[in-house]
């Protein structure tokens, strides 16, 4: 590992010039919101004094109505901060609080005073608390699916360009420019409010003062965020700098990569592959599950596209805090440095008692379970002890639609899912569409040929992301056969003879049919 060089890296003056007009941005918008904001209480009463009639006095009661939202919206307030995950102690994870040190000396920084676990595919760093940045203290989130699917140099990577934010200056900068928008946030949200509009709309001179404050704000509000988002972007670029610099250039675009591309599909993991497992009382491991649901061929195929279009795609929207990973990468390529030690080993090796600490993390995740009280599960068990049980209760309400049919009829049940869908019963306080019908019975018949497997004596292999049933080398996926039948990718005759080939022709897709019930 080399760090030296990054301490030789000056401060670059266009960064500080571009921190200077921020500055003067965030000074000026309070400037102009109160001289605004005087000016809707002034004119109007100028006015008034001018030729004092109703519509005069409509216009001043506006106006200092107005005037009154914006001041109580520019007030500053105290900057809360509800942690977002289990605080890690960093004296229990001795190997990632050397790396903290390492990259924070290497840049003559400190290491962050709370260092949070996160259930992101993500890290970063802020100064939060206190009042209009004053009086703030360093906090960094580590996501735990990163950790897990990130390589100990790509980590370092990613960690380095986070810390090159505090060498930069930017977390002491955009206190204030946070602040400063969440004032104006404040004031477009007050002004914009139901009651105050409602109020408003039913004077004409009334509604036309609230419409012209509220355009001069959004007006102004619009030219300041693209401002200061540039001005953000220019700073991710002297991150990534910082961060080649220490950790080299390649492992960084291949940590930028990984994150762009899995994050996209965490809340699917999360959604179909996690969630099901807690309600049912398990808690198998959250990064270990994530770690094997990217790599799943399909997934793994999304993941790359997604990563493929990112790389492909050049334009910027200027709301953008970031710049496009085409740019970043591009970037990063011209940079040459020293040539950096590879450590190919998960990051999540970083942490000591793993268990533990994702334990707390989906305690906070899942308040209102008892996750202490789950009980833990390796993935290879969710199939059998998840989706099976839940998998008998969906064949047993669709019974009736599945009626007396066999696995080799399948093809008659799928050529007539328009039938079979009102048939099944809708869940309980939902009416849905033709089409949701429609769906529901093509995942019936899936469920109901995967139970009729298990109950033949076919083997359930499950992880997450995939499942397929074995039996003497032959195998099928339950969910992929229904959906060949549906494209005519599989004939019914195929069907038939492949049935009767695996001996399962006979079996009846419906257990309350069968000869044993």
């Amino acid at each position: 590992m080399i760090y030296e060089k990054a301490a030789e890296l000056p401060a670059r003056r266009s960064l500080a010039i571009w921190a200077g007009v921020a500055i003067i941005l965030v000074v000026f918008s309070y400037v102009f919101t109160l001289l605004l904001a005087a000016a809707f209480v002034y004119l109007p009463f100028l006015l008034l004094s001018a030729s004092p009639n109703l519509n005069t006095l409509i216009v001043f009661l506006a106006g200092l109505i107005v005037g009154a939202v914006i001041l109580w919206s520019l007030l500053p307030r105290k900057d809360t901060f509800p942690a977002p995950g289990p605080r890690l102690d960093l004296e229990r994870h001795p190997r990632l609080r050397a790396e903290l040190t390492t990259i924070a000396d290497a840049l003559h920084e400190s290491v962050p005073l709370e260092v949070y676990l996160i259930p992101d595919v993500n890290a970063w760093v802020a100064e939060r608390g206190g009042t209009m940045g004053f009086g703030s203290r360093r906090v960094m989130g580590l996501g735990l699916p990163l950790l897990r699917i990130l390589t100990i140099s790509q980590f370092r990577a990613v960690l380095a360009h986070e810390f090159g934010h505090y060498y930069s200056g930017d977390t002491r900068l955009w206190p204030f420019v946070h602040k400063t928008r969440a004032a104006m946030g404040r004031t477009l949200g007050n002004l914009g409010s139901d009651t105050l509009s409602q109020a408003l709309a039913r004077i004409n001179l009334a509604r036309l003062v609230h419409y012209v404050a509220v355009t001069i704000l959004v007006a102004y509000w619009k030219l300041f965020m693209r401002i200061t988002q540039a001005i953000s972007r220019l700073h991710e670029y002297r991150a990534d700098e910082l961060a080649s610099n220490i950790a080299g250039p390649q492992a960084l675009i291949d940590g930028l990569s990984t994150i762009h591309g899995a994050s996209s599909v965490l809340p699917v993991f999360w959604r179909t592959q996690m969630l099901p497992a807690i309600e049912s009382g398990y808690r198998p491991s959250l990064a270990d599950g994530f770690a094997q649901f990217i790599v799943v061929p399909n997934i793994a195929s999304a993941v790359a596209d997604r990563v493929k279009e990112q790389l492909q795609e050049a334009t910027t929207n200027p709301y953008d805090t970031h710049p496009p990973l085409k740019d970043r990468v591009a970037a990063l390529q011209f940079y040459r440095t020293a040539v950096q030690e590879n450590e190919s080993e998960p990051a999540i090796r970083l942490l000591d008692s793993v268990d533990g600490i994702e334990s707390e993390l989906l305690q906070a995740m899942v308040p209102d379970r008892q996750i202490a009280a789950l009980k833990p599960v390796p993935w290879d068990h969710i199939g059998q002890d998840v989706y099976v049980p839940k998998w008998r209760v969906l064949v047993h309400q669709g019974a009736l639609a599945l009626g007396d049919k066999t696995v080799a009829r399948l093809p008659e049940l799928v050529a007539d899912l328009k039938n079979i869908g009102p048939r099944i019963p809708d869940p309980k306080g939902m009416v849905l569409t033709r089409e949701q019908r429609i769906e529901r019975a093509a995942h019936l018949l899936s469920t109901a040929l995967a139970i009729a497997l298990c109950d033949k004596g076919w083997h359930f292999h499950s992880s997450p992301g995939q499942y397929y049933f074995e039996f003497e080398g032959q195998r099928i996926i339950p969910a992929e056969v229904v959906a060949q039948i549906r494209s005519g990718d599989v004939t019914k005759g195929e069907w038939i003879e492949r049935c009767r080939i695996l001996g399962i022709a006979e079996v009846r897709l419906s257990p309350a049919h069968s000869a044993g019930a």
